[in-house]
């Protein structure tokens, strides 16, 4: 279902709004929603250390970004005919 929503949020974004990058961040133990950043195209750019703080501990995030040419291009592939010969 994520994925669904996600690839309807970046074409509401990049189409209609015209962004030209999205940024996102999940918690480094946060392995499920750094799979699901990474499944939609998101680049892993940075870690941010100690920035998030959730129950009193501080931890690290991942900084992910999908920049509209790269979203682009990765539409045109799926859409693209498959040709055989």
């Amino acid at each position: 279902m994520f994925q669904e929503a996600a690839a309807l949020v970046l074409e509401f974004t990049f189409d209609t709004i015209g962004v030209h990058r999205l940024e996102a961040r999940a918690a480094v133990p946060n392995g499920r929603g750094n799979g699901a950043l990474q499944k939609i195209g998101a680049v892993q750019e940075c870690v941010l250390r100690k920035s998030l703080l959730r129950n009193g501990q501080y931890l690290d995030q991942v900084l992910y970004a999908v920049v509209d040419i790269d979203w682009r291009e990765s539409r045109r592939m799926v859409t693209a005919p498959v040709r055989v010969h």
